[in-house]
C-alpha cells in the first residue's frame, strides 16, 4: 500500500466513522431516548448532561467529516474516470441535507436563546434530524455507484456539433461535389 492509498483509506474512515456516529446518535435520540424520558420525572435534568456530552460530539465529528469531506471530494473530482451528473445531483442533496443535519443537531443541544425555543419542539426537530441524517447516506450510496466517465470521451455537446448538419448547407458543398440523389 502506497503512502497516497493510506491517507485515502484514512480520510475514508475519518468521514465514514463520524457520520456512523451521527447518525446513529440522531436514531436513538429520537426512537429510544426522547420517547424513555417523557415519562420520567428528572427528563430535564438527564437531557441537560447528555446535550452537553453528545454537543461535544457533534463538533468533533462535524470538523472531522468537513475536513476529510473537502479532501474526499479533491479526490473525487481530479479523477479519472470523472463523476458522472448522477453523481453530482446525489453530492448536492447530500451536502444540503448535511447542512440541514449540522444546523438542526446545534440547536437541538444548544443553549442560546435560539436554540432552547427550537428544543420545546424537540420531538418533531429532531423527526427531520433524523430523516436528514438517514438521507445522506442513502445520497452516499448512489455516490458510491454512480457510474463514471473517462476523461477522453467526448462531450455529448460535441458529439451533437459533429452530428449536426451546418446551417447553410449551399456554403459547405462545393458544386462539383453533388450527386444526383442529393439534388432531387
Amino acid at each position: 500500500m502506497e503512502a497516497a492509498d493510506f491517507i485515502n483509506l484514512l480520510s475514508r474512515w475519518g468521514h465514514i466513522l463520524p457520520a456512523v456516529i451521527l447518525v446513529g446518535g440522531a436514531i436513538f435520540m429520537n426512537l429510544v431516548l426522547i420517547p424513555a424520558l417523557k415519562t420520567s420525572d428528572d427528563a430535564a435534568e438527564v437531557k441537560g448532561r447528555i446535550k452537553r456530552v453528545w454537543a461535544f460530539v457533534i463538533m468533533i465529528c462535524a470538523g472531522i467529516i468537513i475536513v476529510s469531506g473537502f479532501y474526499n471530494v479533491y479526490i473525487v473530482f481530479k479523477a479519472d474516470p470523472k463523476p458522472s451528473p448522477i453523481y453530482h445531483a446525489a453530492f448536492t442533496v447530500k451536502l444540503i441535507l448535511v447542512g440541514i443535519v449540522f444546523y438542526v443537531s446545534s440547536l437541538l443541544t444548544g443553549h442560546s436563546e435560539v436554540a432552547i425555543k427550537f428544543q420545546e419542539q424537540e420531538a418533531k426537530w429532531g423527526k427531520l434530524n433524523m430523516i436528514a441524517a438517514i438521507l445522506v447516506v442513502l445520497c452516499a450510496g448512489v455516490m458510491k455507484v454512480a457510474p463514471r466517465i473517462p476523461r477522453n470521451t467526448p462531450t455529448s455537446d460535441a458529439i451533437q456539433s459533429e452530428v449536426q448538419p451546418p446551417a447553410n448547407q449551399s456554403e459547405q458543398i462545393p458544386v462539383g461535389q453533388i450527386n444526383s440523389t442529393d439534388q432531387g
